[in-house]
């Protein structure tokens, strides 16, 4: 029997021409003015329905509908009894008539009608896009106005503020504050342990939460609980033609009479904001549910219980019982313990010796007779444990067991490093908390046995966190990292990712505060080029943005429908990309706001940045402008000179260009060198370089091969004439010729300072180097208190020593690779560096790394720091794991180490969404705009001493101050020990002099000025200890 039209939804129409029936006679048949039912499918069984009492067509009319080819579709799905179909002619003058289209729910009658059929749904499919949804069409109006998608059942008036102009930024911004809700909580140890967090009264936590932390937490726990049950994202609530609701995937094409739910993910992703304490929140969360056992799966609770081979004692048949179930048995005696002092220990010891497990199907298979070709497969026990793994990076190790010590008592805690054998399932199962490396965890697919064999494998755990979880999303299902492959082989009831920034492009922002321009829109004052250029870019990480939460959710998370596959019978595969993706990320992607938030929604937890500003502690920040000298002023003009060379003479447009589309990578060089000169000086032009630039420029001025207008001849005159003034530099030669950033120093007694300059010129001023300096601070350092070394060192060696420290440098000639040569013999102003051996920093691999990199800005730092005994820390990429967990431990308590960053103003003046967007310094319009550009600055008339090219210091700084020429131990100042509060194993760093101590003579006399840095020193040691400082990370 056909299914009754009560069965199907009411869902659109299909217009028909006359001349597609070619049928005239029965065009104007009198009867067709009322809807008729085709009825080949009653004839053909010999049912019809009587309820519905509905006129067939004639039979003529039905079989010349049926060879139409636009219905061939809607036949297809008739015939199967997936749809109903009638048709009529409202008005007999008319060339048009209307066919009506009934679909049958994929959720109706399913045991009636197979639904299986992959060609019916292409038909489907099909179908719902010929359709014309108008409830006018539907009345029988061939000229309605067609509507190509079913009317939303919801009011649009909800949505409003979801709008395509919308950046993913701002809908991240704008995910809903937790609100937990103890009610929806059933069991109750569970629902006692979420009061105690958001009462603040966890057994075992040290420190006060606050109010946004207690709400995180105790919602952590309601999604592991107690998960809200989720409605399919992919659906759409719409109306029907009668005014009824059902819900349809407009992607594949599914079509339901009610709707689909999910269970909601046990876990997600914890993204407080940076400094929020998500630490503290899973401390809390772990300590709360310490003594709540792991439910095993529900298919085990359905399972038979085990069979011993002999009998066992009452008590231990009744400790396994309890266990295997899940029984909250340790809440049970320490409420007794509490209330009556009775601590039951026979009981506890039985139920400790008796721990929960439950059988799975192992990977392993054997044979079960030698000569049987079936095998059997082999049952692998897993143990159930109170324990959560928490998998943390290698340098936030030693942050992260400071913490637990710091906030936390009465915590079982196993930490896993390096190679440290993992103890047997039953042992493991105690732990209250196993910390692991990222490393370490990696490390156990190489291990003998591989997974399969590691005792993690045999224990199913209440959760897993994974700190800077963000990591995850850069697998992908083809493609899956170590660490997501050990986490798809090992048990948990819950799995959550804690981060700040769940990608690249999702950070905190003040919606209150922000404007969406200022969030999403691009800068103002570049090109319409440029415009275009960072608004894809934006476009661009969103997608990316969009693609690593999906990899997330899908493949860590397990979060459906995006992690179904194609043996989840009655549902479809759900691809993250084709639903999420906006059309404007990807083409052909049918993604949604809605279906977008509700997702997020779903999975992440995170206050509104508003609602926990106010308690974070503020950051006084200070911009310190420096002003330019003339050197600073000549090392820009030297680069303005060599993009007008090159802009003039490729004619803007020849492959050589600089701006040329197959350039922008020496185009990213030269700027990067630019900004490497305007804050450090260097050498990044040879002379040679300099001289044979203006020459080839002045030979093509004098040739006139090539037009030019009179604004490009004015601006090759005005750089020839500057190229002039900088050949004849005497400061800029001996930077050229040293590779070094000479610096003034005065002082020197008369009768040796000609050995330690750089141009051999004696004086009260001489022009000198960091390294000459740093080997004249050693000598005078190692004689001191050596009368007869000292003595040796005034009678001439120290003469003797400056002259081999300058030859020295001289012959040090081992150099980088000559750079690229463009259009008009312009290069890229790659600096020379003269690789030199480290002198008194903290690490020796953290000098030569930045050397080897040709990152001049770390390596003069270094060179200036070390003069003046700053100590300092780079966290360079050639540090060991252990090195770098101990400097950031460094950073976090000891305030020796930090130190202020000097930006640029348009930094200053960029909004967080535009430094998140610009993906190197050529993204911004401004500075690419400048730099396309460039212009000779006028420099300052008249003859200047080499002194006088230099930037002055406020506060002279004394070559010979305390602790001169000593080489620093590379752990000085260094936290070694996870707990900073251990006196023993703390370094105290050297303390910097000032003008209040004691000096030798040569503290009062000599002093040194910087090429290029002009150092603020108003503000003394005091006040930077009090307030928080920004930190700078070198190499």
């Amino acid at each position: 029997m056909p299914p009754k039209i009560t069965a199907f939804i009411p869902t659109g129409c299909i217009p028909i021409k006359r001349t597609e029936i070619k049928l005239d006679s029965e065009w104007f048949l009198d009867e067709l003015r009322e809807w008729r039912t085709f009825g080949s499918l009653s004839k053909e069984t010999g049912e019809t329905d009587s309820e519905d009492d509905e006129p067939f067509l004639p039979d003529n009319l039905e079989i010349a509908l049926t060879r139409i080819g636009t219905l061939r579709s809607c036949i297809k799905l008739f015939r199967a009894s997936w749809a109903k179909l009638q048709f009529s002619i409202q008005n007999k003058d008319s060339d048009n008539g209307l066919l009506r289209v009934y679909l049958l729910p994929d959720d109706v009658l399913r045991s009636m009608v197979d639904r299986s059929n992959q060609s019916l749904l292409k038909a489907r499919n099909a179908v719902l896009g010929q359709l014309n949804y108008s409830q006018e069409a539907w009345a029988g109006n061939p000229n309605a106005i067609w509507l190509d998608k079913p009317l939303l059942h919801e009011a649009i008036v909800q949505n409003e503020h979801l709008n395509e102009g919308m950046s993913l930024l701002q809908l991240f911004n704008k995910i809903p504050s937790p609100t937990p809700r103890v009610s929806s909580i059933e069991e109750t140890y569970s629902k006692s342990a979420m009061c105690d967090i958001l009462d603040g009264q966890v057994p075992g936590l040290k420190s006060e939460l606050y109010p946004y932390q207690r709400r995180s937490s105790a919602m952590m726990l309601q999604k592991e609980v107690q998960p809200e049950q989720v409605l399919d994202p992919r659906l759409l609530h719409v109306k029907d033609q009668e005014g009824g609701s059902w819900y349809i995937d407009t992607v594949a094409g599914t079509v339901l009479r009610e709707p689909r739910h999910y269970d909601g993910v046990s876990g997600g992703i914890l993204a407080e904001e940076m400094g929020a304490g998500k630490t503290i929140i899973c401390l809390a969360l772990i300590l709360a549910t310490k003594g709540l056992p792991t439910q095993p799966p529900e298919y085990v609770c359905a399972e038979k219980a085990p069979i011993r081979k002999r009998l066992a004692p009452l008590a231990e048949m009744a400790a396994s019982c309890a266990t295997r179930n899940a029984v909250p048995w340790r809440p049970y005696f320490d409420l007794y313990k509490i209330k009556l002092g009775d601590e039951y220990e026979r009981c506890i010891a039985a139920l400790e010796r008796n721990p929960g497990y439950y059988f799975i199907q192992s990977s392993e298979q054997r044979r079960t007779t030698r000569f049987c070709t079936g095998i059997q497969s082999k049952k692998k026990r897993l143990y159930l444990s109170n324990g959560s793994i928490v998998v943390v990076p290698p340098n936030l190790l030693v942050q992260w067991k400071q913490e637990i010590s710091k906030h936390t008592d009465g915590l079982e805690v196993l930490v896993v490093t390096r190679d440290q054998p993992l103890p047997k399932p039953e042992d493991l199962s105690k732990f209250d908390l196993i910390l692991f490396t990222q490393t370490r965890l990696e490390n156990l697919l190489r291990q003998e046995g591989g997974l399969e064999q590691s005792p993690l494998s045999k224990v199913h755990f209440k959760r897993c966190i994974v700190d800077e979880g963000h990591k995850l999303g850069h697998s992908r299902m083809s493609s899956k990292s170590n660490m997501l492959l050990v986490l798809d082989a090992l048990h948990f009831s819950a799995r959550w990712i804690v981060t700040g920034t769940p990608s690249q492009g999702l950070y905190g922002v003040d919606m209150q505060k922000k404007t969406p321009q200022s969030v999403a829109q691009p800068e103002e004052g570049g090109s319409v080029a440029t415009c275009n250029t960072s608004r894809n870019s934006i476009l661009e990480m969103e997608r990316r943005d969009l693609e690593r939460i999906g990899t997330m959710a899908a493949l860590y998370l397990r979060a459906r429908p995006w992690a179904n596959t194609t043996l989840d019978v009655g549902d479809t595969m759900a691809d993250w990309a084709t639903y999420l993706l906006l059309p404007k990320h990807k083409k052909n992607s049918g993604g949604r706001w809605d279906c977008l938030r509700a997702t997020l929604n779903s999975l992440i937890i995170r206050h509104q940045i508003a609602e926990v500003n106010s308690l974070f502690p503020p950051v006084n920040e200070k911009l310190v402008v420096l002003e330019g000298s003339y050197q600073d002023q000549m090392s820009l003009n030297i680069f303005s000179m060599m993009i007008i060379f090159n802009s003039v003479q490729s004619q803007r447009t020849d492959m050589d260009y600089f701006f040329h589309n197959k350039q922008r990578k020496a185009l990213l060089q030269i700027v990067h060198n630019l900004k490497q000169a305007s804050f450090f000086g260097g050498s990044f032009y040879s002379q040679q370089d300099i001289e044979k630039a203006v020459e080839t420029a002045e030979d093509f001025l004098a040739e006139k091969k090539v037009p030019t207008s009179d604004q490009d001849r004015e601006l090759l005159e005005q750089a020839i004439e500057f190229g002039h003034v900088v050949s004849a530099n005497k400061v800029k030669a001996l930077s050229n010729t040293f590779h070094e950033m000479p610096l003034s120093v005065h002082g020197l007694p008369h009768n040796v300072s000609a050995s330690w300059s750089l141009d051999q010129e004696a004086g009260d001023h001489i022009c000198s180097s960091s390294t000459m300096l740093v080997t004249l601070q050693k000598l005078i350092y190692k004689s001191a208190s050596k009368p007869e070394e000292l003595n040796s060192l005034l009678n001439g060696r120290l003469i003797q020593e400056g002259v081999d420290s300058r030859m020295r440098m001289l012959t040090s000639d081992e150099t980088t690779n000559s750079s690229q040569t463009l259009a008009g013999n312009t290069k890229l102003g790659d600096d020379k560096h003269r690789i030199t051996n480290a002198h008194g920093i903290s690490d020796v691999k953290a000098e030569v790394e930045a050397t080897a990199d040709g990152a001049l800005g770390p390596l003069e730092t270094v060179q200036i720091t070390s003069t003046l005994q700053v100590q300092h820390l780079i966290y360079a990429k050639g540090l060991t794991v252990q090195r770098r967990s101990q400097y950031v431990n460094t950073f976090n308590h000891n305030d020796d180490f930090s130190i202020d960053e000097v930006i640029l103003e348009r930094k200053e003046h960029m909004t967080q969404a535009e430094h998140r967007r610009v993906q190197s310094i050529l993204d911004d319009g401004p500075i690419y705009e400048w730099v396309k550009n460039a212009r000779i600055t006028p420099l300052p008339g008249g003859e200047f001493s080499k002194e006088d090219q230099m930037s002055p210091l406020d506060t002279p700084q004394y070559v010979f101050r305390r602790g001169f020429g000593r080489t620093i131990h590379p752990d000085e100042g260094l936290v070694l020990d996870e707990t900073p509060r251990s006196e023993g194993r703390v370094l105290r760093p050297l303390e910097m002099a000032n003008e209040k101590k004691r000096t030798t003579q040569f503290d009062a006399t000599t002093v040194v000025r910087d090429q290029s840095q002009h150092i603020d020193s108003s503000s003394n040691t005091s006040d930077l200890a009090a307030r928080p400082s920004k930190r700078v990370r070198f190499g």
